[in-house]
């Protein structure tokens, strides 16, 4: 089964297999999308922020919350921010690039 990524500040959509990771489904669609340390959870650098279907990605555990505190601060996991290295896709979903760096 597959999904539809829509990447709304870009007006671009890819689709992901169920389970795919969304930077492995968005780089597979043909999206540039930066992600420094290849997909390791070890930066943020392929974050994403999810406009809709929060519930459609798999739930955040606790190396991917650490990375986005170390790097963004505890703030970071109160808003719609994941890495887009591990959300895994169970739906559809609307995303956009954070605007902070």
């Amino acid at each position: 089964m597959s999904y539809t990524i829509e990447i709304v500040d870009r007006h671009k959509e890819v689709e992901a297999e169920e389970g795919q990771d969304v930077l492995n489904a968005l780089l597979e669609g043909g999206v540039e999308w930066l992600h420094a340390c290849g997909g390791f959870c070890n930066c943020t650098t392929c974050r994403i922020e999810v406009k809709e279907g929060m519930e459609n990605l798999s739930e955040m555990q606790e190396d991917e919350k650490n990375t986005l505190r170390r790097f963004q601060g505890d703030e970071v996991l109160d808003g719609p921010f994941r890495l887009g290295c591990q959300a895994e896709v169970y739906g559809d979903i609307k995303i956009s690039e954070p605007e902070w760096i």
